[in-house]
């Protein structure tokens, strides 16, 4: 389930995360396995156009995360559009997103209480 970041303060834990880029889409992603679920902030700048196509882009990339949600660690994620992303087809984003959510799961800290790890003959 996707939740929304709508609280102002919410977006200071992005500060000094680094991007990820992906086609028309960047994404900050802060993995906190202690959350929720998925809590999502999507940011669109004016330059992209009307405030119809603005709120299409929106809806078309949280329909796409959405879908893609159980794919997603737990955590915080913000999601910045370009201003092309009006031409950009429903599986383009969809394909940027996938992109952006593999790199997100590469950057995940392995879970505390994983088995240790064995050399190769099997011993600790």
């Amino acid at each position: 389930m996707i939740q929304r970041i709508s609280k102002r303060d919410s977006f200071a834990r992005f500060r000094g995360v680094r991007a990820l880029r992906d086609g028309q889409l960047s994404m900050r992603a802060v993995i906190d396995p202690t959350a929720s679920g998925v809590h999502l902030a999507l940011a669109t700048p004016t330059r992209i156009g009307s405030a119809v196509a603005r709120n299409r882009v929106r809806r078309q990339v949280r329909a796409a995360m959405r879908e893609r949600a159980h794919l997603a660690p737990a955590g915080w994620y913000l999601i910045a559009i370009d201003g092309h992303a009006v031409d950009t087809t429903w599986g383009q984003l969809g394909i940027s997103l996938d992109t952006l959510l593999q790199g997100v799961r590469r950057q995940a800290p392995t879970p505390v209480n994983s088995a240790p790890r064995l050399n190769v003959r099997g011993v600790r």
